[in-house]
């Protein structure tokens, strides 16, 4: 897996480009270690979904402005709501936030190793 810092660098990227791109989806797939082709991960919420470490959830995103912030956390806590930790980011799209959040979450799992 990729460093602490190169995975904070690219959800940094993520959250100010303003659309996905192949070579962004081929850049996460291989900072969290996957194999094999790249799915859309950037323009695509459910290959985006599919983005996260064990053990953890999305929470449900909001937008405002035209921006969409997309949360996740460690699985297992209370109900929808926005407990700290959490892990989440702003994007122009929905996929891009995602996207930016997950590999904050991978960050985390990253730093504990």
């Amino acid at each position: 897996m990729t460093s602490f810092d190169r995975l904070i660098r690219i959800a940094d990227r993520l959250a100010v480009v303003k659309a996905g791109s192949r070579i962004a989806d081929e850049t996460i797939h291989q900072a969290i270690g996957r194999t094999g082709p790249a799915p859309f991960y950037t323009t695509d919420k459910a290959a985006a979904r599919t983005l996260l470490p064990v053990g953890f959830e999305w929470i449900t995103a909001t937008s405002v402005g035209g921006r969409v912030y997309a949360p996740c956390r460690r699985s297992g806590r209370d109900a929808d709501t926005l407990p700290f930790p959490h892990h989440g980011q702003w994007g122009r799209t929905l996929p891009l936030s995602m996207c930016g959040a997950a590999m904050r979450a991978w960050a985390k799992v990253a730093k504990r190793a």
